[in-house]
């Protein structure tokens, strides 16, 4: 961004007391930022300003003999600070340490590269600074421009004279309000940091040509010009004021019952976490208490298990004790599976078998003895039979006795 030059013939500056400057008073946002529905700039400058470029041609004209102004903070008038502004009287604010070091004489607006090398639309102001009675000052700009270094500053706006305060479209708004009917008022030469940092000085250029000196009465017309375009600063300054005073009154407020609702909630928290660590604890305890009685039951189980096995099977051996081993072979498979598993074989079922087989075997001598004795009477009966005894035939009719 080309903010600065200045012209070799250095032995010809300040001549006739005067060093002509240029810088930038604003950035001027595009038209296209402007958001009707919201009724809001969506592009601003650090003031929450949108400069529109038809609302500020509208008031270029309040540019000529607009002051320059700066506040000097060491003895040779060499490093500058803010505004100046100490109080508002009546109204209007007081700059008592503030000093006026030049005026401007035009204002228009142009595009220009800012730092970044990108075009951007501005409001420019050309002017003089009283290079006889800020020779330091002056001075100095030329060391700090030479070395790429420019001071910023910061433009003051008040209210047109038909009107009571600033128009802005839309109304006022903290972000993005755009200032359609104003005046421009002021601008000072800063050391801090500036709303727009677009707002530069330009050029500070040497002036040959003789120029008569301001008359009284062009000082006493600036001089009115200036008091009556701060008479209702005060209205915007008073209402930033109090826009001010309730939102710290109620990030205050905000904050205080945000501190008191997180000590609530730390507290809660607090218990919850020694809740929950008590009851890990516990948890822990009776876990392991859970586990020593478990494994106490599963030896309980087994050697209830072991035992009950053992007294079922003497129950089982006691009821078979009357059989002979050679009837306890009929019920051998039941034995087995009883002794490998008491609780789910009964016993009753051992013995039945063990009956089932010893009656199986009575009906098959029993079946044997009836046949033998079937056959023996067979005999007997056979021995018995009738005998067939052959006679000679009888002649019929044949007497013997006769």
């Amino acid at each position: 961004m080309k903010t600065f030059e200045i012209f070799s013939e250095s032995k010809k500056k300040g001549q006739n007391g005067r060093r002509k400057f240029k810088l930038v008073l604003y950035k001027i946002q595009p038209d296209s930022c402007i958001d009707e529905e919201n009724e809001v700039g969506t592009e601003y400058n650090l003031n929450g300003i949108t400069w529109i470029r038809e609302y500020c041609e509208q008031a270029l004209g309040s540019i000529e003999g607009m002051f320059l102004r700066c506040e000097f903070l060491d003895e040779d008038r060499t490093e500058i600070c803010g505004h100046g502004m100490t109080e508002i009287e009546d109204g209007v604010p007081i700059f008592e340490n503030a000093t006026t070091i030049g005026r401007f004489t035009k204002g228009y607006i142009q595009e220009i590269e800012d730092e970044n090398g990108e075009t951007i639309l501005a409001c420019i102001g050309e002017g003089e600074i009283d290079s006889s009675c800020y020779k330091n000052f002056c001075d100095k700009l030329d060391e700090d421009i030479a070395q790429g270094i420019y001071p910023q500053g910061s433009v003051e706006i008040m209210r047109a004279e038909d009107e009571d305060r600033i128009v802005y479209k839309y109304g006022y708004k903290d972000l993005g309000r755009i200032p359609m009917k104003f005046i421009h008022s002021g601008y000072a030469l800063i050391g801090i940091k500036p709303s727009d940092s677009a707002a530069k000085l330009l050029e500070l250029n040497s002036q040959n040509k003789e120029e008569t000196t301001m008359t009284e009465a062009e000082i006493k017309a600036l001089v009115e010009q200036t008091v009556s375009a701060y008479t209702n600063a005060e209205v915007e300054i008073n209402q930033c004021k109090e826009d001010c005073d309730k939102k710290v009154a109620d990030a205050n407020a905000a904050t205080d019952a945000a501190i008191v609702e997180k000590n609530e909630l730390q507290a809660t928290v607090d218990e919850l976490h020694a809740a929950i660590e008590k009851w890990e604890s516990d948890y822990k305890e009776l876990n392991q208490k859970y586990s020593e009685l478990w494994a106490a039951k599963e030896a309980l189980d087994k050697a209830l298990g072991e035992a009950k096995a053992k007294e079922l099977i003497g129950e089982m051996n006691a009821a078979i004790a009357k059989f002979s081993d050679t009837e306890k072979e009929y019920a051998k498979a039941e034995i087995e599976a009883f002794t490998a598993d008491p609780e789910n074989v009964e016993i009753n079922s051992v013995v039945s078998k063990i009956y089932e087989g010893i009656g199986k075997t009575a009906k098959a001598e029993t079946d044997k003895k009836v046949a033998e004795q079937n056959a023996a009477k067979t005999q007997v009966e056979d021995i018995f039979a009738a005998v067939e005894v052959n006679t000679p035939a009888v002649e019929e009719d044949v007497d013997i006795f006769a």
